[in-house]
């Protein structure tokens, strides 16, 4: 809204404004694509929380569902706060639990989920993690590039819901269709609405290049679009679904502290500061410390977009082994460069003994 009145008025926009441009609208991802017909045809800026909280007064008075579907866009980055780092006590089984979803979750515990994880991978720590990963398309030479690339955006339960599924359903998953959804959008998986172009090569290759959006969607995308138990009230379609994912992954980027580590190693207190804190974000570790995964999590707004920035739940996510395995074994993180992989030895050595 600054930057249409400043341009009505022919003067250069405050230099408050002229934050970073999202890569997204100056690509493929253009925000037409959604249906509801609201075209970005300027740029979308990554604005300050206070901006982003009118923007959404706005969006609900403007009923505009685009708006308030990519809420994400206008989040600003998480800021890394002063405060003590968060002692082990306030979540004292950090790192040591393993959850499970519910196959159908939100009809199957009669509760729709209230909160979003995003979760990013280190790209050359995971390409280091097992002995077949550098076969992936995301670590190839020209992908496995040091930051932080798109694995998924998860709706969750910020507690738990008891069903039969052993200890609980932590989320749901492998949701059916509902009866809102709109006969012209596909519902089975349609690689072709993922977004395209240089901007998604680099946010998520592992979706470009190894299909992970047909697994993504089906596991998360499908509950993404249940926001009521009854299945009756609008959710995110598939291609909602994917711009909203990408936006948010662009929008949030890699923080400075692990791009400047990149190559050796940095403490976990400083790692999680990175992100606003322990009680913000998930560090997923190998068992010798190295980076594997970042989860964040964010609000759920009303109608089903993502939200601003929260707390991580103690049960579900910060206990949990498979996203903070780092918090339970690591009092300091390792950061894989590219050439630390491993991945491309094999080729180094061929080219040498050909010299």
């Amino acid at each position: 809204a600054s930057l249409a009145r400043a341009r009505a008025s022919h003067r250069r926009p405050p230099r408050v404004v002229r934050l970073r441009v999202v890569a997204f609208a100056r690509e493929q991802l253009r925000l037409e694509r959604v249906r509801e017909g609201i075209l970005a045809r300027g740029r979308v800026v990554v604005l300050a929380r206070a901006v982003a909280r009118a923007a959404m007064t706005r969006a609900r008075a403007q009923k505009s569902r685009l708006a308030r579907l990519v809420i994400a866009l206008v989040l600003a980055r998480p800021v890394a706060s002063s405060s003590p780092v968060e002692s082990s006590s306030s979540c004292p089984a950090v790192g040591t639990k393993t959850h499970f979803g519910c196959d159908d979750g939100v009809r199957a515990t009669r509760r729709a989920f209230d909160m979003w994880e995003l979760a990013r991978a280190w790209t050359p720590g995971f390409c280091a993690s097992a002995p077949r990963a550098c076969e992936k398309g995301e670590c190839a030479r020209s992908a496995a590039e040091p930051a932080l690339t798109l694995h998924g955006l998860w709706p969750s339960y910020s507690t738990a819901t008891k069903s039969d599924e052993r200890d609980g359903c932590y989320w749901p998953q492998n949701c059916v269709k509902p009866s809102w959804y709109p006969s012209s959008e596909k519902w089975t998986y349609a690689a072709r609405e993922i977004p395209s172009g240089a901007a998604a090569e680099r946010i998520a290759p592992a979706w470009t290049r190894d299909g992970l959006g047909a697994h993504e969607w089906a596991k998360h995308g499908t509950c993404a679009s249940w926001i009521d138990v009854e299945g009756t009230t609008r959710g995110m379609t598939q291609r909602e679904f994917y711009n909203v994912t990408f936006a948010l992954a662009e929008a949030l980027g890699t923080p400075e502290v692990l791009l400047e580590a990149t190559g050796s190693e940095l403490s976990l207190a400083d790692a999680q500061q990175a992100f606003g804190g322990a009680s913000k974000v998930a560090l997923g570790c190998t068992k010798s410390c190295v980076l594997l995964q970042v989860v964040q999590c964010f609000k759920r707004t009303p109608d089903g977009g993502v939200g601003e920035a929260e707390d991580c739940p103690c049960v579900g996510v910060r206990d949990s082994r498979y996203d903070n395995s780092c918090a339970e074994r690591c009092e300091r993180v390792r950061v894989l460069s590219p050439e630390q992989t491993g991945c491309h030895a094999d080729i180094a050595s061929r080219v040498a003994s050909a010299r």
